[in-house]
C-alpha cells in the first residue's frame, strides 16, 4: 500500500498541495507574526528568516529528497521573515505613501517596495539562472532552446546541491509572481487583467497535467514548486476584487480552516519526508 501511494500521480498530487498551501501559510504567517508580537513584529521576522537559513544550510549536507524539502521550507521562512517584513519597514522608513490603482485595487506602500526590486532581481535571474550552464530549470532552458543561446556544455561530475536550488526556485519563483501581478493588476484596465487571469488559469492546468506524470518524490517536489506558486494566483487574484474573503490573511477570524490547512500542509511535507528508502545495489543483494 505504502510504495502504491509513491507512484504517479500521488508524488505530483502532493507537490502541488504543499506548494499552493505554502503560500496560504506564508499569508497567514505573516498576518500571525503581526498580531503576535505587535511592535516587535521586525525582531520577530529577523528569527524566522534565520531559522529559515539555517535549515537551507542544514539541507546542503543531506540526500536529494531530505535537501529538496529543507530547501523549500527554509526559503519560505526566509521569504517571510526577511521578504515580507522588509518590504513593510523600508516603506514605513521612507514613508512611501498608498494609493489607489486605476483599477481600484490599494496599492499598499510595501507593494511599491517589492515592485522597485525588478532591476536588481531581475539581473540576478539572469547572471545566476540564465547565464548558468548547470540549470536543469524548464523555464530556463525553454530560453535556451528558443533564443538559441548556450552557455555552454556542464561542467563534469559537478554535483547539485539540491537545498541551495529548491530554496533559490522558491524564492524566485514567489518574487515573479507578485510581481506580474502587482505590475498588471496596477497597470492596466480590467479587461487586460482578465485576459492575463485566463492566460494564467490555462497556463497553470499544463504545467499541472506535466507534474501529475512525474514519479520521483524529490523532482516532483522541485518541479511542483512553481506550479503551486502559480496556482495560488489563480485562487488569490478573485479575492483581491472582492469575489470572497482572504481568510489566509486572517487567522485570528478563521483558526479552523486556517489550522486545517497547516495539518493538510505537514502531512503532505510528511509524506514527502518520509518517502521509503530504495535498497542500494549491497543492499538488494544481501536480500537475495
Amino acid at each position: 500500500m505504502t510504495e502504491l501511494l509513491y507512484r504517479k500521480p500521488f508524488p505530483g498530487l502532493v507537490a502541488f498541495t504543499i506548494a499552493f498551501l505554502s503560500q496560504w501559510l506564508g499569508h497567514g504567517a505573516w498576518a500571525f507574526i503581526r498580531g503576535v508580537f505587535g511592535e516587535y513584529q521586525e525582531i520577530a521576522s529577523i528569527v524566522v528568516g534565520a531559522i529559515g537559513a539555517w535549515l537551507i544550510w542544514v539541507g546542503l549536507k543531506r540526500d536529494e529528497v531530505a535537501a529538496t524539502w529543507m530547501g523549500f521550507l527554509g526559503a519560505l521562512l526566509v521569504w517571510v521573515g526577511w521578504f515580507e517584513f522588509t518590504f513593510e519597514f523600508y516603506a514605513g522608513m521612507f514613508r512611501i505613501p498608498e494609493y489607489t490603482s486605476p483599477t481600484g485595487l490599494p496599492i499598499f506602500a510595501g507593494a511599491t517596495v517589492l515592485m522597485a526590486t525588478m532591476p536588481i532581481m531581475l539581473a540576478l535571474f539572469v547572471v545566476y539562472g540564465v547565464f548558468n550552464r548547470q540549470t536543469k530549470c524548464n523555464l530556463i532552458r525553454w530560453f535556451h532552446r528558443n533564443l538559441g543561446f548556450n552557455p555552454g556544455m556542464p561542467t563534469p561530475d559537478n554535483g547539485r546541491a539540491f537545498s541551495r536550488i529548491t530554496a533559490l526556485e522558491t524564492i524566485f519563483v514567489t518574487w515573479a509572481c507578485y510581481e506580474f501581478w502587482l505590475y498588471v493588476g496596477y497597470m492596466f484596465n480590467n479587461t487586460i487583467i482578465m485576459v492575463a487571469y485566463a492566460g494564467w488559469t490555462a497556463w497553470t492546468g499544463y504545467i499541472l497535467w506535466k507534474l501529475l506524470k512525474i514519479p520521483r518524490v524529490g523532482h516532483a517536489v522541485r518541479y511542483g514548486i512553481p506550479v503551486g506558486i502559480v496556482g495560488w494566483g489563480v485562487a488569490e487574484m478573485p479575492a483581491h476584487f472582492g469575489l470572497y474573503s482572504e481568510i489566509w490573511l486572517k487567522p485570528f477570524d478563521y483558526p479552523v480552516v486556517n489550522s486545517i490547512m497547516l495539518l493538510l500542509f505537514i502531512a503532505g511535507m510528511t509524506y514527502v519526508a518520509r518517502q521509503p528508502r530504495k535498497p542500494s545495489p549491497a543492499e538488494a543483494a544481501e536480500l537475495l
